[in-house]
């Protein structure tokens, strides 16, 4: 909502604020908790699916010689401390790529724009039905070939470097839990912000809270 129309609407509290944010914005609870949000349901799916194999791919580009080495010289041992960069790089990764999935895949806003608007003519509603098939058809395509790659590469290493398997799910595995916990911490910045905004009538906080989450 406009600033105006959320001043005088938006009476919720701050949990329910960054509530509605976290089902929208949280890839697990936007996936398999959130329902009804005029998404596509199995689209929510097979973007969950490649976000964790994104997770474990690029795990498998920050493997370095020297993480094999050190590895080697603690016989196998796993070494959380060692891996800490790695996993956050791989997360990072990970998050920029969920942002181009929620600019081809998530429909909500399309339902509301058509909802808000009064005067929408069957050929814009045509237009909008037609762009939303465009992001779907450009997202399934991009995805397969990108999962096929994800599956060669890490056949390739596993096959490989056998004895890295255990540190490699264990890195994944965590770069996942890491990409999971960010939003409960990023979100609650654009929800403290939208709470002041509309109880101290500071309209560029508002603006502010607007920019998360992007799509």
């Amino acid at each position: 909502m406009e600033y105006s129309q959320a001043k005088k609407y938006d009476n919720r509290n701050f949990f329910q604020i960054y509530w509605s944010l976290l089902k929208r914005e949280h890839s697990f609870i936007f996936t398999f908790i959130t329902k009804d949000d005029y998404n596509i349901t199995m689209v929510k799916y097979s973007n969950f699916i490649f976000l964790l194999c994104t997770d474990m791919a690029m795990n498998v580009f920050f493997f370095s010689d020297e993480t094999m080495h050190k590895m080697f010289l603690n016989y196998g041992k796993y070494d959380f401390i060692q891996q800490i960069p790695q996993i956050i790089y791989s997360t990072l990764i990970t998050k920029s790529l969920e942002l181009f999935l929620c600019f081809l895949s998530k429909t909500d806003n399309y339902y509301y724009k058509i909802k808000v608007d009064k005067n929408i003519n069957k050929k814009l509603l045509f237009k909008i039905i037609k762009l939303i098939k465009i992001k779907i058809t450009f997202l399934y395509l991009i995805t397969i070939l990108i999962l096929s790659f994800y599956w060669y590469l890490i056949s390739c290493f596993c096959a490989i470097y056998r004895n890295t398997q255990i540190a490699f799910i264990k890195d994944s595995l965590l770069s996942f839990l890491l990409d999971n916990l960010i939003p409960f911490i990023m979100y609650l910045f654009p929800t403290l912000f939208r709470i002041v905004a509309l109880k101290n009538n500071i309209k560029c906080i508002y603006q502010l809270s607007s920019i998360i989450p992007f799509f």
